[in-house]
């Protein structure tokens, strides 16, 4: 009822979807103050159900009052043991965010999978040891023959079913797999590459990129592995 009702009011299908999916469940946490609210001028039951629902990942409505717009919350972080790490993981996810932007990326994956994903994910040296679902093509065709993804494979060239899935390592998604899939940190450098970033700040950003590129690949220990050695 939901879907339908979006949809009927034009809201684009992608996003119906995913608003549609967060009444599936009832909200884990109620407060008596907040039961009456005038949901024309404001949002609290909304985000009652949105920052319950989701493991990964959060899309965040622009507040009735404010000129803030919206946003996109990552949720996946964890503390890590030094600065240096924590630093590098929270620049990591701005360049994501900046390579989805500039290069039009395209990483929707059924939300199932992400599911099982994160299931995967808590499993022990899953790092190493487990593959993840992830799309295919992170590129619609026109982007695929873009100069700005020049020399970088976003898909191979006898299937392009671009809504596909497969699975990959995280040494895969992260660094790439040959003829097949370009991964994210060959992209981040292709970005600032194209921003010209050169000098001390590319030099810091290429120790933050090369800390987790050898994290996914299992040449440096997770902190996980590190703390059960």
């Amino acid at each position: 009822d939901t879907l339908q009702y979006l949809l009927q009011n034009g809201v684009d299908e992608i996003l119906a979807r995913h608003v549609a999916h967060q009444f599936v469940r009832d909200p884990l946490v109620i407060y008596r103050e907040t039961l009456d609210q005038d949901n024309e001028a404001s949002t609290d039951h909304y985000e009652n159900l949105s920052s319950t629902n989701w493991n990964s990942m959060r899309l965040k409505l622009p507040p009735p009052q404010g000129d803030i717009g919206w946003r996109v919350e990552f949720r996946t972080m964890e503390v890590q043991l030094t600065d240096f790490e924590n630093a590098a993981f929270s620049i990591f996810i701005v360049l994501i965010s900046r390579i989805v932007l500039a290069f039009k990326l395209n990483l929707y994956v059924p939300l199932s999978l992400v599911d099982e994903n994160m299931d995967r994910a808590h499993r022990r040296d899953a790092v190493l040891k487990e593959k993840f679902h992830f799309r295919r093509h992170i590129t619609n065709h026109d982007a695929c023959v873009s100069v700005l993804l020049e020399g970088l494979c976003c898909c191979s060239g006898t299937n392009h079913q671009y809504d596909a899935h497969d699975e990959y390592s995280l040494h895969e998604i992260m660094n790439g797999k040959k003829d097949a899939f370009p991964g994210l940190i060959p992209l981040v450098h292709n970005y600032l590459d194209l921003l010209e970033c050169y000098g001390e700040p590319r030099i810091m950003l290429n120790q933050y990129l090369t800390l987790i590129s050898h994290r996914a690949s299992g040449q440096l220990q997770t902190p996980a592995h590190f703390m059960r050695k």
